[in-house]
């Protein structure tokens, strides 16, 4: 019982690590798309 019980916080804890890691890769991605798109847009106008 004791084994499954820490087999399951190693689990959550990877899963709640591998989100972090994805949540904040994707919102640095979305910044450097609205960064890229501005720069964009004052190079044009």
């Amino acid at each position: 019982m004791k084994n499954s019980t820490v087999k399951d916080l190693v689990m959550l804890g990877a899963l709640a690590g591998a989100a972090y890691f994805v949540s904040r890769y994707y919102r640095q991605k979305k910044l450097k798309e609205r960064e890229l798109r501005e720069s964009l847009h004052f190079q044009l106008f």
